[in-house]
């Protein structure tokens, strides 16, 4: 009969691999399950300054990324209080943050601009575009693979006291990496999922 201590001894060097992966996890940088081909291919668009801006605002940075517009009266509201969160518990880092308005009609740069200044949005990390609603669907829709549509049933109250259609527009938090390859999406709702999209910020970044 084998002697007992070898024996545990053995059982513990064959069972060390898997406890060190375990312990290590996934890479941070690897997109989840499901999200390998989705990516942010091209889009032209304008920031809060009125320049001009692209894609490229998304290479080599890792990037929290949702969409907005001022307007929205029912996500937007929680959705920018977790966004200030994830800059606040990202501070220091290389960690950025990109908003993009769904509602080009009203969200001019100027609107964004003191949008972004009433959400204390760090604007050294923190980045607000808008522009032709076209070229944001197609983003959406095409590229990342998500829905969005106006519901005319529904109407909004805007700053000038006219009305306009509801936009039911993504709300996840979608982490894109350097290369601009989605990583993973995290529902605004679930504190949860904010506190691993934090994690997982703070290890790719860090």
């Amino acid at each position: 009969m084998p002697n007992r201590s070898i024996t545990l001894v053995r059982l513990a060097l064959l069972s060390a691999p898997l406890a060190t992966m375990s312990a290590c996890g996934p890479d941070p940088a690897t997109p989840d399950p499901g999200y390998e081909t989705i990516r942010v291919d091209s889009f032209d668009l304008i920031d809060a300054e009125g320049a001009p801006a692209d894609e490229t605002i998304l290479n080599g940075h890792y990037t929290v990324l949702d969409f907005i517009f001022t307007n929205c009266p029912i996500y937007c509201p929680s959705m920018a209080v977790v966004m200030q969160r994830v800059q606040d518990a990202t501070a220091g880092s290389d960690a950025r943050l990109l908003s993009i308005s769904v509602d080009g009609e009203h969200d001019t740069p100027e609107v964004l601009d003191a949008y972004a200044d009433a959400i204390d949005a760090d604007r050294s990390r923190w980045s607000f575009l808008t522009g032709d609603p076209g070229a944001v669907h197609a983003l959406c829709e095409e590229q990342l693979l998500l829905g969005i549509s106006v519901d005319s049933s529904r109407q909004v109250a805007v700053r000038d006291g006219s009305e306009m259609d509801f936009i039911d527009h993504p709300t996840r938090l979608i982490l894109v990496g350097p290369d601009r390859q989605v990583l993973g999406m995290y529902s605004y709702q679930d504190p949860g999922a904010i506190d691993a999209l934090i994690a997982r910020l703070r290890a790719l970044t860090d």
